[in-house]
């Protein structure tokens, strides 16, 4: 049921196939070694982390902030962790209360077979599961294709010719735009082509360059049938919950919970940084913030940050995310189905939303199953935008057709809406700035990590890139 890194069935991702609380002012000390299923949490006094001056503070105890985290403490510098939320983990977010078994209200999947995620993966000895079994369709009345066949690379209505080879986008032009002009219907789209849409801006947004490839990659392969060869690139669930692996990342690091962070006053090797639970002073910061709040002026900079990186911020976008999540008191799958029992993925594309993924196959001796129903893009707004009881209506209506049973019943449903988080405001950071003054050090004082990361191991790498920068700036003091 489990497969791992060595013996699983190679293949192609999801996302290129188809797709102020109970803690009160306390500061909290995760025990180290503790699992995050039962894990225990000391009381410390705050008040003497108020009154010391740490080597660095963090601000946000995402992948991103408890990556840097670990750095400077495994390096033997004193550091202190603010995080505004009553958890830790960000966008991270595993859910262990709602339904029959954990799951993921944000991050979900590892996406790849070596980024730095396996390392804690390994370290805990958890188990995982590669999404393998993938099946797509342009609409309910065309036939379920394999993502790991060659026939999800044909186009269904015959491939088209072009003389002079296949032309090129103009600048700026749309990939609906390129697509219409190309001659290519939505229903001789072949199942790779239509999977961008899933994971990306839909074609009336999209930059043509996708598309483009993606066409030409398809008439490359006119013709070819059957399996295609064994891919190394996969996504991975973490069985049990993906928070899992911040523990490693948390252990014995001091931790403020509920300290929203909302002022910061700054001087070369100095901070002070005064937040809901007090105020708290270092010798270097690192922000691990996601940069939507960093755009909205949630933290104020005394004095301010340069112009040139303010305006970094505001150039930073996001792409709406939908993910709902509804629990079966049995698998969705009848016998006899054209996808296997054992599913990971299932897209009708003429949905919205489209992609179905199953969030509970490989999890111990639970006989319900989990589907997550998802969407990006404007299609994903539109659902954001309605009641969620509408949303949930949309979700189990792909899930009824994709099973063929309409009167097919959910028993628990969750969805969340990232863009209204104060603490996020998006998923998904999409169109922005590359420039370097986005993450340029102040002073060698104020170091940034996370802030439009869009995978868990990406954040973490930025936290750890962070930290060295930090500890670099330390040592030269």
């Amino acid at each position: 049921m489990y497969e791992d890194r060595a013996s699983e069935r190679a293949g192609l991702t999801r996302r290129t196939v188809l797709a102020g609380g109970a803690a009160g002012a306390l500061g909290l000390l995760l025990t180290a070694g503790a699992r995050p299923t039962s894990a225990t949490w000391q009381s410390a006094a705050s008040g003497d982390w108020r009154s010391t001056t740490w080597d660095a503070i963090v601000i946000g105890a995402g992948a991103a902030g408890l990556g840097a985290a670990r750095t400077l403490a495994d390096a033997g510098r004193s550091v202190l962790v603010l995080e505004a939320r009553d958890r830790i983990g960000g966008r991270m977010w595993t859910d262990r209360t709602s339904m029959s078994i954990p799951f993921e209200r944000g991050a979900e999947l590892v996406h790849g077979s070596t980024v730095s995620t396996w390392g804690l993966i390994d370290q805990l000895g958890l188990q995982t599961r590669r999404q393998t079994t993938i099946y797509g369709r342009l609409t309910p009345q065309t036939p379920w294709i394999d993502g790991f066949d060659y026939a999800s690379w044909q186009f269904p209505l015959g491939a088209p010719s072009y003389q002079n080879g296949l032309p090129e986008p103009a600048s700026g032009e749309t990939a609906l735009h390129w697509l219409d002009r190309v001659g290519i219907v939505p229903a001789n789209y072949p199942i790779m082509l239509a999977a961008i849409e899933v994971d990306a801006e839909q074609f009336d947004v999209l930059p043509a360059k996708a598309a483009h490839e993606a066409v030409k990659t398809s008439l490359k392969l006119v013709g070819k049938t059957g399996p295609m060869p064994p891919q190394e690139y996969g996504d991975y669930r973490v069985i049990g919950g993906y928070d899992q692996v911040l523990q490693p990342l948390a252990a014995g690091i001091p931790l403020v919970l509920n300290a929203r962070v909302h002022t910061v006053e700054h001087a070369l090797g100095q901070v002070e940084v005064y937040s809901t639970q007090g105020t708290y002073t270092a010798k270097s910061l690192i922000v691990a913030l996601p940069g939507g709040v960093l755009k909205h002026g949630d933290v104020v900079f005394d004095p301010p940050l340069p112009p040139a990186q303010r305006n970094a911020f505001q150039e930073i976008d996001y792409l709406p995310v939908f993910k709902a999540i509804l629990e079966f008191a049995h698998p969705v799958l009848p016998p006899g189905h054209a996808v296997p029992p054992a599913w990971d993925i299932m897209t009708t594309f003429s949905k919205n939303p489209p992609s179905l993924w199953n969030a509970s196959v490989g999890t111990p001796g639970y006989t319900g199953e989990l589907v997550v129903a998802w969407m990006t893009g404007g299609k994903a707004q539109e659902l954001l935008d309605v009641p969620e009881s509408q949303r949930f209506a949309a979700a189990l209506d792909n899930i009824r057709t994709a099973v063929g049973d309409q009167g097919l019943q959910y028993v628990n449903a969750s969805t969340y809406d990232w863009s209204k988080d104060q603490y996020a405001r998006g998923a998904y950071s999409e169109r922005f700035t590359r420039g370097t003054q986005l993450a340029a050090p102040v002073d060698g004082t104020i170091f940034w990590a996370g802030m439009i990361t869009s995978t868990i191991a990406w954040s973490r790498d930025t936290g750890i890139a962070a930290a060295n920068d930090a500890l670099a700036a330390l040592a030269a003091r």
